[in-house]
């Protein structure tokens, strides 16, 4: 079962480093869970750093892609030293390291750990905590799947430059569909009475990331449900929810089209 959490290292680095590349450590980590202190296997990591300078139109901000990697059955991950060009800002007075960020990504969990200064190869414990319920709607558990969609139809951690190369591949796909089908699932009847925002928002992206699989027929059943949801809620008195279920009918039809073109 893909596990989801998510661990954000940030360093509060304010290092100078004009005149010269960016280069990151190599991080040794080991995932564990907090409560049972066991390792976490098939975690996501991701990384990536955050820059800025001072300009005289005021502080421009810019996250560069490090890198990503999987945790093995012990827990444990490495991200490889990776080197930077210097972004270039037009009249800057200088490159400085806002902050190395670390994400880990399993199920329903996460926790922080901070390193304010870093050498050639950093080393580490990361426990990891459940989210509460409350952020698990709010800020958390939606956010945090929202970022994986994202990610899987633009290859972008975030705002990191530049897209990943090769974009999202089939595992983490299948880690971003296996989140969005525990967040409806877990979020279906507070959502039919009216107290999780966006909720037919994530049916249709869980939708388009079943068709970025290939499994059409997942997406048009995806569909189907966000049209019963919206009229069980009583939307459709609404002219704008008209127009969308108007929407999901077309693009409903179009991927049965495409089903009968590959069947001929």
């Amino acid at each position: 079962m893909f596990k989801i959490m998510s661990v954000i290292i940030l360093g509060i680095l304010m290092i100078g480093l004009a005149g010269c590349d960016l280069r990151t450590p190599e991080i040794q980590g080991t995932v564990l869970d907090a409560e049972t202190k066991q390792p976490v296997e098939g975690a996501w990591v991701t990384a990536t750093l955050e820059v800025y300078s001072k300009t005289v139109a005021g502080d421009v901000h810019q996250s560069l892609f490090v890198g990503k990697t999987w945790t093995d059955k012990e827990g444990k991950f490495v991200l490889p030293q990776k080197d930077f060009k210097k972004p270039s800002f037009s009249v800057s007075y200088g490159i400085k390291v806002e902050g190395l960020g670390v994400k880990v990504t399993s199920a329903g969990k996460r926790g922080w750990k901070s390193i304010k200064e870093y050498g050639r190869k950093e080393s580490m414990n990361i426990f990891l905590d459940p989210l509460k319920d409350e952020l698990k709607i709010e800020e958390g558990y939606s956010s945090e799947i929202r970022w994986l969609y994202e990610y899987c139809l633009t290859g972008r951690v975030g705002l990191a430059m530049p897209a990943v190369e090769g974009g999202c591949d089939d595992k983490e796909l299948n880690l971003a569909i296996a989140e969005y089908e525990r967040f409806l699932e877990q979020h279906k009847r507070p959502a039919e009475e009216g107290k999780v925002k966006g909720y037919s928002i994530y049916m249709e992206q869980l939708a388009y990331l079943y068709e970025k699989k290939g499994d059409l027929n997942k997406a048009i059943e995806t569909l189907k449900k966000k049209i019963a949801f919206i009229e069980k809620r009583g939307l459709l008195r609404h002219e704008n929810w008209q127009k969308e279920k108007s929407n999901i009918e077309r693009k409903t039809n179009e991927l049965q089209q495409k089903i009968k073109k590959n069947k001929n």
